[in-house]
């Protein structure tokens, strides 16, 4: 028996119709595997002009059906002869032609492949819903985000924030030239400055040359200001190394081999900073 996948679609609209896709189905020799798109049902509910439990039904049937299947492969598996599936191809074929109401499966698509979860969840995201991935990549980067910043407020902010600024935040008030406000992680100085701005490389690279640019023009007005030479300060930017093909690779790239302005180190070296503000006797400067 051959491995095939239907997806599951609810009609929105008889006339047009349209539909929206909700789930998929995968049948293989050793069973069924059904997922259901959580945001995509939502959806169909605020689309269509008929009570939600109507929909939740239908989801709810499905999978009854589904786990009757996988029960009954279960329970025939060591029989000499080849089982048929109750709900095969044909049974797919069959209600792609002719079902007309509500709910809606395509036509069997046939895979010569094994599927895999991992591969089954890809096709998911490919032909039904890349929402729910999507959230969970947003909470991976937040909490990777989280132990960034973690990490340097432990190995940096909190061992020289009685020595000189911490999170101080710059603006037009003070430089006219800076568009928008800027905040510095830690900054001080005695006879040079010592800087640290923590930048995370998982934005996006529009946001990172904001920052880079706004830091820059920070470090240029402190060194007028103060009159202090440009290349003799000592200002670090905090950025882990995205990976090689990451769009913003090229960028971290760039500013990892310009040092002019700004060295930058990874969130790892962030006490370096710290042993050189307090080796340098920096302090603060702004009153």
């Amino acid at each position: 028996m051959k491995s095939f996948y239907s997806l599951i679609k609810i009609t929105l609209n008889d006339m047009s119709n349209d539909s929206l896709t909700i789930g998929m189905l995968l049948s293989t020799p050793v069973g069924l595997k059904l997922q259901f798109s959580k945001s995509k049902i939502h959806l169909s509910k605020s689309l269509l002009p008929i009570e939600n439990s109507v929909v939740d039904f239908l989801v709810n049937e499905i999978q009854a059906k589904v786990e009757e299947q996988n029960n009954y492969i279960s329970d025939h598996k060591n029989e000499i002869f080849e089982l048929k599936h109750l709900l095969d191809s044909n049974y797919f074929t069959y209600l792609s032609k002719y079902s007309n109401g509500l709910l809606q499966f395509t036509a069997p698509n046939f895979i010569a492949d094994s599927i895999d979860d991992s591969k089954f969840n890809k096709l998911f995201v490919l032909l039904v819903d890349n929402f729910e991935q999507k959230e969970v990549k947003d909470k991976s980067i937040k909490d990777e985000e989280k132990r960034f910043f973690e990490k340097i407020d432990i190995q940096l902010t909190q061992r020289v924030k009685d020595k000189v600024h911490t999170n101080y935040t710059f603006d037009n008030q003070i430089f006219p030239s800076l568009f928008n406000p800027f905040q510095i992680d830690c900054i001080g100085l005695n006879g040079i400055f010592v800087g640290a701005k923590a930048l995370p490389f998982w934005h996006s690279k529009e946001t990172l040359q904001k920052n880079v640019n706004s830091y820059i023009n920070v470090i240029a007005n402190l060194s007028i200001t103060y009159n202090k030479q440009l290349d003799g300060n000592k200002f670090f930017l905090i950025a882990d190394e995205p990976k090689n093909d990451s769009p913003n690779h090229a960028l971290w790239q760039q500013l990892f081999k310009e040092r002019t302005l700004l060295t930058v180190i990874n969130s790892d070296e962030s006490e370096k900073v710290a042993e050189l503000i307090e080796k340098n006797h920096s302090k603060v400067f702004i009153s």
